[in-house]
């Protein structure tokens, strides 16, 4: 009964917060008025990285391969290295409110609106990883269905999100974060008391790190790199973050600083899973921590830290869905509709709430966290990060609006294909035997792969055919 009062409690304030912010500007709802220092713009970055990803998916990989499940995020963190140093700056001197209208700027319009329909699809898969998590966390504290539980929380975060857009997502992303840090910490310490780290039960191995018996040279150098690593690099729901920022120092110093924060924080996730591997070893791995909460963890505290975690969800699913429906709005609907200014709130909101009831579809469908964000990263990198990371070395590289437009709807185009009825429709195209040549060069996942590299060579190509003679 306590944690169901803490539980509905964390919910209502969640929802009073949207609530009191719903009188903004559509600058507001966008990018919060771009007034914030380092240390809000550092912890609504973790924030956002720490989603479902983290709270399930890092948890549940530590369970099952070991300490190389921390690769998932270390990975982001990684890659947000980088970004600090040569983007982050960069993406904030542009002043422009989403990922495609760097795009826009780069190649013009006809590049922005599929980028824009092709975040928007893909984002619809990392979104319904949210859900799925906070469903899973909700049944680990009560006896309800998970289609319950998940129509639950695509409420609320739906709700929250559509009153409050950005600014008040900002407002809470700190208390949220320490609220998941601490809920981590006491969950991790009941684990250890209950003796997990001393038993027998732990695979010989999980200890393992970089590479290990199920996470090879093959994952930790190409496929997550690719995949999981460049939506890091380049990503709208970084890049919505970055924007907020009141200026490019602020934005290169949160970038770097959130990084420090990525990395430890990653392996500690990862070490969880092992430890209830060692305490529960007969469970799905994605079951590691309600379960750890369900047995471990006393009354009333439990659903503290399921406010925690439920927070850390809400931190990722709103930002993603805040900046997958202004997405929509300015770079899709506006050039196709040409909507008036004083609407555009107004149907950014629309949006959210279109957005929001397609991300519980897929939820319902797939019902896995990895498997949700696997279908979202693949088709973001394939159809957009390499057409965007161009674009911020035009003066060298000179990419063509043509061949950035191919690239967007061939390497989008691909990475559906290969998504759909489990990749299928892709196989049959490709035929046995070019699965087989496939398979050898590009690896066991090459329907994720293929996309990436067609994405490349189309750019790259088709930018040489369209690209205007030097004068001699």
């Amino acid at each position: 009964m306590i944690d169901l009062v803490v539980v509905i409690g964390y919910f209502c304030v969640m929802l009073f917060v949207g609530w009191r912010s719903r009188r903004q500007s559509a600058e507001g709802y966008w990018v919060a008025g771009r007034g914030y220092q380092t240390g809000r713009i550092t912890t609504s970055l973790v924030a956002t990285i720490f989603g479902a990803s983290s709270t399930m998916g890092v948890i549940g990989l530590g369970y099952s391969r070991g300490l190389t499940g921390a690769w998932w995020c270390l990975i982001g963190g990684l890659a947000l290295l980088p970004f600090s140093f040569f983007l982050a700056s960069r993406v904030r001197a542009l002043a422009v409110y989403t990922l495609p209208d760097i795009l826009r700027q780069a190649y013009g319009e006809k590049v922005a609106v599929p980028a824009g329909l092709m975040i928007a699809l893909a984002w619809c898969g990392v979104i319904a990883a949210q859900l799925i998590a906070g469903a899973r966390l909700l049944q680990a504290l009560f006896p309800l269905y998970f289609q319950t539980a998940l129509a639950i929380v695509a409420f609320v975060f739906t709700l929250y999100t559509f009153w409050g857009g950005q600014l008040s997502v900002i407002r809470t992303d700190f208390w949220q974060f320490m609220l998941f840090v601490g809920g981590l910490l006491v969950a991790l310490t009941f684990l250890m008391a209950s003796g997990a780290g001393f038993s027998g039960d732990i695979p010989h191995g999980h200890f393992r790190f970089p590479v290990s018996e199920g996470f090879g040279w093959y994952d930790a150098l190409l496929f997550y790199p690719l995949i999981v690593g460049l939506p890091y690099l380049v990503g709208p729901d970084i890049y919505s973050r970055v924007l907020c920022a009141k200026d490019q120092d602020v934005a290169r110093r949160a970038a770097l600083r959130s990084a420090l924060i990525v990395i430890p924080l990653s392996f500690l996730l990862a070490l969880f899973g092992i430890l209830a591997r060692g305490r529960f070893p007969a469970i799905a791995p994605e079951a590691a921590l309600p379960e750890t909460l369900h047995a471990l963890v006393p009354m009333g505290l439990k659903g503290l830290i399921v406010a925690g975690f439920l927070g850390a969800v809400m931190s990722s699913a709103d930002t993603c869905l805040i900046s997958a429906s202004t997405i929509l709005t300015l770079n899709v609907i506006e050039p196709l509709y040409k909507v008036k200014k004083e609407r555009h709130l107004g149907v950014t909101r629309g949006m959210v709430l279109t957005l929001g009831a397609l991300a519980w579809l897929v939820a319902s469908w797939k019902q896995g966290i990895i498997s949700s964000l696997l279908l979202g990263y693949t088709i973001f990198v394939g159809g957009v990060v390499l057409p965007t990371l161009a674009s911020f070395f035009q003066d060298k590289i000179r990419i063509t609006p043509s061949g950035a437009l191919w690239a967007v709807v061939i390497g989008g185009g691909t990475a559906v294909l290969g998504k759909v009825a489990g990749g299928t429709i892709m196989k049959t195209l490709l035929t046995e035997p070019g699965q087989v040549f496939l398979e050898k060069v590009l690896g066991p996942n090459y329907l994720s792969l293929l996309p990436v590299f067609l994405s490349l060579l189309v750019m790259v190509a088709i930018s040489r055919m369209t690209r205007p003679k030097q004068p001699s």
